[in-house]
């Protein structure tokens, strides 16, 4: 076999190949040899069809077979011998048809990694957030521990329902042109910010723990955060499946010590802003390597392989999806224009990616079996 390399740009090569008619033969009896002990053609017993007869039904489908496995297998060896650091399959532009007694040959053009030579990585600014948790955030934290600890217990001593309860419903009717049908649905008669429909709670509070069939008429306000329904009229039927009341913890050093977290309530909110302030520690660190990373290939605009662009690409739709709360979809179809948009900051994530190796491999940087299982459990633990 015969190869040529020429260079086509900082990541593409164009790769010469002249595969002898003695190869290209040897593929040929293999795979005919193969396909007859499958194929009954009329006539023939299975496995006994002449090749003559093979070559004129299966002539054009194996031919191009076996061009396929002789480029892979051209490619594979050429990336091994010439040591081209190949980032895909390569993609063949020209193509001599398979023929009898004559060389087959194809040039094809290899995407390849390039060689990175990383320049200005020294001495580079890095920026970070002063530390600042406020008051509220513990607050917020402390409350957010005494929800969880909140038990829900049956009502006693009362007849109608109260702030504070929480009430499983059945609801059926209309939100404008909505219709809805929710045979169980709890509302939280105390949690404003999580109110399903502006107004339910109030229009909850003081009703029968029995109520069946309770017609209301809520008209939902024309500042409403929900677009599709603002402005409109609910009109909705609601039976009451079940009320519970919230038994709240009161804050003291009892519930610190219930937590497991503190034995004093004073203990307890430090605990909760070490934990604030460690994590928010990780997001300053995190933006801090996020922006020197940033400058580094602003200084560092180096060529970038398409095939690894449009890997990064699928990556971060793929990672968006997730974030949307879709389901992860192998071989997803980008629509066109978003792809356009997504690159550059695809093509910036593999220079990222190129950089830190090469800087790493310059400065013989290397990860200890200890750093990587500390690694792991900090990824466990998250």
């Amino acid at each position: 076999m015969q190869v040529r390399i020429e260079e086509v740009s900082p990541v593409e090569k164009k790769m010469f190949v002249e595969i002898p008619w003695e190869t290209v033969s040897a593929k040929l009896n293999e795979s005919y040899k193969e396909l007859g002990k499958g194929v009954a053609l009329k006539g023939f017993r299975k496995g006994k069809v002449p090749r003559p007869v093979l070559e004129q039904v299966y002539g054009p489908r194996v031919n191009a077979e076996v061009a396929y496995e002789l480029v892979r297998e051209s490619f594979f060896r050429a990336n091994q011998e010439h040591n081209l650091a190949a980032v895909a399959e390569p993609r063949v532009e020209e193509a001599d048809p398979i023929k009898k007694g004559q060389p087959f040959k194809f040039a094809a053009i290899i995407e390849v990694r390039g060689e990175v030579v990383p320049q200005d990585y020294k001495g580079l600014s890095i920026e970070r957030r002063r530390l600042d948790v406020p008051e509220s955030a513990v607050e917020e934290a402390l409350e957010a521990l005494r929800r969880e600890h909140t038990e829900l217990r049956p009502i006693e001593g009362r007849e109608v329902t109260a702030p504070g309860d929480i009430v499983g419903l059945s609801i059926v009717g209309t939100i404008g042109e909505h219709q809805i049908n929710q045979p169980q649905f709890a509302v939280d008669l105390d949690d404003a910010e999580r109110e399903p429909l502006p107004g339910i709670r109030e229009a909850l509070t003081g009703i029968p723990l029995d109520t069946k069939d309770k017609q209301l008429e809520i008209t939902v306000p024309e500042d409403h955060k929900d677009e599709s329904i603002r402005g409109r009229k609910a009109n909705l039927t609601v039976t009451v499946l079940e009320a519970r009341s919230k038994d709240v913890p009161a804050l003291d050093d009892e519930f610190a010590k219930d937590t497991g977290k503190a034995e004093t309530l004073d203990g307890l909110k430090a605990a909760l802003r070490k934990d604030l302030e460690d994590k928010e520690r990780e997001v300053i660190d995190r933006e801090a390597r996020e922006g020197v990373l940033r400058e580094l290939i602003k200084k560092n605009q180096i060529p970038v392989a398409s095939s690894l662009v449009d890997r990064a690409v699928e990556m971060q739709y793929q990672r968006l999806r997730q974030m949307l709360g879709m389901k992860p979809e192998r071989n997803a179809q980008i629509p066109d224009d978003l792809k356009d948009k997504m690159k550059p900051a695809g093509a910036d994530e593999v220079r990222g990616q190129l950089l830190l190796e090469a800087i790493a491999d310059k400065e013989s940087l290397t990860v200890t079996d200890e750093e990587l299982a500390k690694h792991i459990e900090q990824t466990a633990k998250a």
